[in-house]
């Protein structure tokens, strides 16, 4: 054991010492090398997420006094977008290779008329079905934020 002092090799029955010196240098190397690496890429996480909030709290009420509730539903059939009492479906479309996808160009140009008509909306809340592919949701966020509609939402449908 480290620490004891070393025995003497005593000839032929004797025991060997057991004192040993263990290098940490390769350890110490190892662990600095991971210790790096994870501060390095601790920046990545926060560059590749999305900035939206979660349906938890209770909502503001005086942001809520300007602004209407604006939700779009992501179902299998399309957008839905519901604000104010009325309803805006926006079927899927066929694309170049014949499969159904999301109208985004239609969605884009609804979210303008939004815009337009309410300069000071910058909420709504997007629902996602759980059949909803991830990409079309990171999609259909990226529309929404490019409208200028800053406070993202993402919940769970009722």
């Amino acid at each position: 054991m480290a620490g004891l002092s070393p025995q003497e090799h005593t000839g032929k029955g004797g025991k060997k010492p057991l004192d040993a010196e263990l290098n940490l240098v390769p350890f110490i190397d190892l662990l600095s090398c991971c210790i790096s690496f994870l501060l390095i890429t601790a920046v990545w996480t926060q560059i590749a997420g999305l900035q939206v909030a979660s349906s938890g709290g209770p909502p503001d009420q005086q942001k809520q006094e300007t602004t209407i509730d604006v939700k779009l539903l992501l179902t299998e059939k399309g957008y839905s977008l519901t604000m104010a009492g009325a309803q805006i479906d926006i079927p899927k479309v066929n694309s170049k290779d014949g499969i159904p996808a999301y109208d985004r160009k239609t969605l884009d140009e609804k979210l303008k008329t939004l815009k337009a008509s309410l300069p000071d909306q910058s909420a709504i809340t997007v629902q996602p079905e759980d059949a909803v592919a991830y990409s079309d949701l990171v999609e259909t966020v990226d529309t929404c934020l490019g409208e200028q509609l800053r406070n993202v939402t993402v919940a769970p449908m009722n």
